[in-house]
């Protein structure tokens, strides 16, 4: 048994839907049910009585939710008592980012070597539950803008905020093995003609939400995913050196307009993707948590 083993039961409990559960925890519905199975086996007794209209507890499963939520909210006050010191770290986690490592080396140049980095990448899932946990007093993240509410929504459960800093259009970054290198655009027709890099995805990724981009011009479906990373060096020398392109946010930062890899903006796109970070609205910024997030608004 384990603490998302219980969260995932309690979150069903209280929405009466598997399916509604496993959007509010952004994970998968088969995901959800399979560790609310898992729990049920280790307690040799089922939990949750399923319908069509929806899932309620057991008479079993109602002690048993009465429990979780005490376990939950002991476990939260554990975690908001082992926050490590602040004064000489910084902890922050994003999404795989190019532009998030060139900011903590220039945080080290400015700084100095008195002071601890401590950098995780993620999921939004991830990212989240390590502010939570305060394992990182930062978490930058990029969310489309129509799951911008269900993202503050869910943040509110953990006590959380998202602080939103820009909104970006996303674009399709080729190099100059890509039939479309010499092109400043592409449509969205062209996409389902191209060979993607997929990288780290779940509920609030940009590739979960590009048929609303889109507008049902194109399925995410019919995207060609001809290799799955999230390490930047295999990116780079997949869009040098092939013909595999890649989503992304239509800016680049500076250091790294040296390689021949040039943002294709997608015709009739709008910004949808807000980019901020989630942090704890009831703990001031350190002064280096603060340093990072005014750089990265002014890389932005």
């Amino acid at each position: 048994m384990d603490i998302k083993q219980l969260e995932f039961f309690v979150t069903a409990c209280d929405h009466g839907s598997l399916s509604r559960a496993a959007e509010c925890m952004y994970t998968s519905q088969p995901n959800l049910s399979k560790t609310i199975r898992t729990l049920e086996h280790e307690l040799g007794r089922p939990l949750l009585l399923r319908s069509a209209k929806g899932v309620q507890p057991t008479a079993y499963g109602k002690t048993v939710l009465e429990h979780a939520r005490l376990i939950l909210k002991n476990a939260a006050a554990i975690s908001s008592l082992a926050v490590p010191d602040e004064q000489d770290s910084l902890r922050i986690s994003s999404y795989p980012s190019n532009m998030i490592s060139r900011l903590l080396v220039d945080f080290y140049l400015e700084w100095g070597k008195n002071y601890h980095i401590e950098y995780r990448e993620g999921s939004a899932e991830e990212i989240t539950d390590h502010v939570h946990q305060g394992i990182s007093e930062i978490g930058i993240v990029y969310v489309a803008q129509k799951q911008v509410p269900t993202f503050r929504h869910i943040l509110s459960h953990k006590r959380l905020e998202f602080v939103s800093q820009d909104v970006k259009k996303i674009c399709v970054y080729a190099g100059p093995k890509n039939p479309l290198y010499g092109r400043e655009w592409v449509d969205f027709s062209d996409l389902s003609q191209l060979k993607f890099l997929d990288g780290v995805r779940d509920f609030f990724s940009m590739e979960h939400h590009l048929n609303t981009v889109s507008m049902g011009v194109i399925d995410t479906r019919q995207l060609r995913h001809a290799a799955y990373t999230n390490s930047d060096h295999f990116i780079i020398n997949l869009l040098m050196n092939t013909d595999i392109c890649s989503l992304g946010l239509e800016f680049m930062h500076e250091p790294y307009a040296k390689y021949e890899i040039k943002p294709l903006a997608i015709q009739g796109c709008e910004p949808f993707l807000e980019i901020g970070y989630v942090r704890d609205p009831e703990r001031n910024l350190s002064p280096q948590a603060c340093w990072v997030t005014e750089h990265f608004q002014d890389m932005l």
